[in-house]
């Protein structure tokens, strides 16, 4: 035990063992110098380890002998440069320059569509030849050429591929309908007629396919909505009597074989918006009418029974109807238009996008999307379909 007073309060300070030469006093907390005959001793310094291996006086061989080795390592370094057989520097893994080329991505095929090909796309905005401006409406003579009208009044006619021709104007006003402001609301071309027929302001005008000039025009009741091609060359007309719907069935010569008053709102037992029904007729001369709601402007009611497709024979009697409202194969949304081909195989638009196709008995047989808009479509008599919208024209090729 070790023991001495702490000059600032005179305290016995005593401890053990005292390692430094200052200690704390435990009574006044002052720092207190130890007495040097109470101090640890110091420590002895402890001598520079040797070095292993020294170029000293004492080891003169070795003083001679390693820079010899050393000269003889550096030159057998240089051979070994000198002889290898890429020049190439070495470099750590992780910073070896990369020089290979990406790998490239195989492009993938475009898919072709469900359904159909198609054999060509024609047409841009504009008001040149090919080019279009809203309000498309199409048809397909039994030569192959293509008619196209748009809201510029403009008939353009093209050849089976697609190649312009050339392009005439609907007359503004002519003797059988006052002024029009927009396009045709339907082009038919007959497979054995020279002339083109566009539903407009009310009437069915007979066109001159070459001059484009107005022959002569067909009247309903009061006002023809739509009209359809019959095979002996007559025609199917939705007209409006009064508020009412009427079917009337015009021959070849142009006189009414038979009306049909309120031919499909009888069906439901209701009202119907005339305007909005659409009529298609197939070569046995049957009749597929359409409330195609979806295809007329403004805000309109229906219920899902209302636009299903009706069926009529030949003879006006109604038949069956099929589709309709709903998300079931077969089954659609507010409908746009409706077509028959050659085979007897109905088409209705929904949306300007799908074509839902029937069987002539209401059998569904599939869907197709098309790539653009589709205001009007029509069919060559190989049975392609020609879809016009959107300020383009495309042949389709259908699956069989």
């Amino acid at each position: 035990m070790k023991a001495f007073n702490c000059p600032q309060c005179g305290a016995t300070l005593e401890y053990e063992r005292i390692t430094s030469n200052t200690v704390r006093c435990h009574y006044c907390n002052s720092i207190v110098i130890v007495p040097a005959e109470l101090r640890p001793a110091p420590t002895p310094p402890r001598p520079d380890p040797k070095p292993l291996s020294t170029y000293g006086s004492e080891q003169p061989g070795v003083k001679k002998v390693v820079p010899a080795i050393l000269g003889l390592i550096l030159l057998a370094v240089v051979v070994v440069m000198l002889l290898r057989p890429s020049s190439k520097p070495s470099w750590p893994v992780g910073l070896i320059p990369n020089n290979t080329p990406r790998p490239t991505r195989t492009p993938t095929p475009t898919p072709k569509p469900n359904g159909y090909s198609v054999a060509f796309t024609f047409g841009d905005e504009g008001t040149g030849p090919g080019f279009f401006k809203g309000g498309m409406r199409v048809a397909v003579d039994g030569a192959g050429r293509i008619y196209v009208s748009d809201d510029t009044k403009r008939v353009q006619r093209f050849d089976a591929s697609g190649q312009f021709l050339s392009t005439w104007n609907i007359p503004a006003r002519t003797k059988w309908y006052a002024k029009i402001k927009e396009g045709p609301q339907k082009l038919l071309a007959g497979s054995g007629s020279p002339h083109l027929f566009a539903v407009m302001a009310g009437v069915v005008v007979k066109f001159d396919t070459e001059t484009g000039e107005a022959l002569g025009a067909a009247h309903g009741s009061d006002y023809i909505h739509d009209a359809a091609l019959l095979p002996d060359g007559g025609f199917l007309l939705v007209t409006q009597k009064g508020s009412d719907d009427e079917l009337v069935r015009l021959g070849g010569d142009g006189r009414t074989a038979r009306r049909t008053h309120r031919f499909v709102s009888s069906q439901l037992d209701k009202q119907l918006e005339v305007e909005a029904l659409r009529v298609a007729a197939d070569g046995a001369g049957n009749t597929f009418a359409l409330y195609a709601i979806g295809g007329v402007e403004g805000e309109h009611w229906y219920d899902d029974e209302d636009i299903a497709v009706f069926k009529f024979t030949p003879e006006g009697k109604y038949v069956a109807r099929f589709g309709g409202q709903g998300s079931e194969p077969g089954q659609y949304g507010p409908p746009t238009f409706i077509a028959a081909d050659n085979v007897s195989r109905i088409y209705v638009g929904e949306s300007f996008y799908k074509i839902h196709i029937f069987a002539d008995d209401g059998r569904f047989i599939r869907t197709i999307q098309t790539s653009h808009a589709v205001e009007a479509l029509s069919f060559d008599s190989q049975n392609n379909l020609y879809i016009a919208g959107g300020n383009k024209v495309s042949k389709l090729v259908l699956d069989k």
